[in-house]
């Protein structure tokens, strides 16, 4: 079986700065990849593991997006696929479209998977657009996959609920962080990486521009939070008291 996992070449948001106006820093921003997008890497693998087959990565973005590939070979991915655009000028519509050609052209697979949102903009929308373009059965929110067969069983995670659903093959699916542990390369699979084929699709080529009008960030600032500083002075059970009454009056206690 061949399985096609997508991955985001995302902005490393531990290692992301913020300047004096609260609008965060994006030139020369580390990048990795997505956090989430590792589960989706595992999940490929475990089912090949099961079924025997192939799995490849693909990836939207520019040189710098060829570091998130060698993450996913480097985990054991067979081989990986790049589609050179710029990602900061690509919406989600424009993403989920080079995506599904890509795979179109180097397919078919058995099953697509996402993770269920990039951990940077967690946006959710690639993976079921990727669904609609190329006309196959989506389940979204996976913690649970099962293929038998020209089948699978899916169990997704709802907000108050599990569902369980069974689709036939191709499909796309995103999953959830707790669908498994993912894995840890060792150097010899870090070294290994380098050795394994990395396609590159010309995006422009891919697919033109469609005549949708793409959307884009008007503005994005850190969230800001403000803090009172009291001091409390007096003997132990003084101080107890004045908290007591500071935060009756606050509203944080009942009175």
């Amino acid at each position: 079986m061949r399985f096609a996992v997508c991955v985001k070449h995302a902005i490393d948001e531990t290692e992301l700065r913020i300047d004096s106006s609260g609008k965060p820093q994006l030139d020369g921003a580390a990048g990795k990849m997505s956090t989430f997008d590792k589960n989706a890497v595992e999940e490929a693998l475990r089912l090949r593991s099961a079924q025997s087959g192939e799995v490849v990565a693909f990836t939207v973005g520019g040189p710098d997006a060829r570091k998130t590939l060698k993450e996913a070979l480097a985990m054991g991915a067979d081989r990986g696929v790049i589609i050179s655009a710029d990602l900061l000028a690509t919406d989600t519509l424009r993403t989920a479209e080079l995506l599904a050609a890509a795979i179109t052209k180097t397919g078919p697979y058995d099953v697509i998977l996402c993770s269920e949102g990039s951990s940077d903009t967690y946006d959710g929308q690639v993976p079921p657009m990727l669904g609609e373009l190329l006309g196959l059965p989506y389940a979204g929110y996976s913690r649970k996959i099962e293929v038998v067969g020209g089948s699978a069983k899916i169990e997704r995670s709802l907000e108050d609920s599990v569902e369980a659903v069974e689709s036939s093959l191709p499909l796309v699916a995103s999953v959830v962080s707790e669908i498994n542990e993912p894995r840890y390369p060792t150097l010899i699979q870090i070294m290994q990486s380098s050795m394994k084929p990395v396609e590159e699709l010309n995006g422009e080529q891919l697919v033109q521009q469609g005549t949708h009008k793409q959307s884009s960030v008007v503005s994005m600032v850190a969230q800001t939070s403000s803090r009172k500083h009291v001091m409390i002075e007096g003997s132990p059970d003084e101080a107890a008291s004045k908290l007591v009454e500071a935060l009756v009056k606050e509203g944080v206690l009942p009175k």
